[in-house]
């Protein structure tokens, strides 16, 4: 398992999504920000490396990778980064705030 290509194209494909995820920042808060950063943002920044570096998956192909593995694995990443920092974000908002409910 090659892991240095999942780590480089997870380090092309975050630079997208953490500038989605910040425009959302702004649009919605903090806390909405980081759920996006581990749902919906990974379909962006997918969505804009097939537009802008397309021909870079034939560098993943060579070596045995599908864009369904690499979807895996910047998703498994995002949720393991993510998590942890939504959960201290609706403790510490809890804490000082009160009720946070999502709904």
């Amino acid at each position: 398992m090659p892991i240095r290509a999942y780590f480089q194209f997870y380090k092309d494909v975050i630079l997208y999504i953490l500038i989605f995820t910040f425009i959302c920042m702004l649009l919605f808060g903090i806390a909405a920000a980081f759920l996006i950063f581990t749902t919906l943002g990974i379909f962006i920044g997918f969505l804009v490396f097939e537009l802008l570096n397309k021909e870079e998956y034939y560098f993943y192909y060579n070596l045995g990778i599908t864009k369904w593995k690499l979807f895996k694995v910047v998703f498994l990443i995002n949720l393991i980064i993510g998590t942890p920092i939504v959960l201290v974000l609706l403790l510490i908002t809890s804490y000082f705030i009160g009720n946070t409910s999502i709904i």
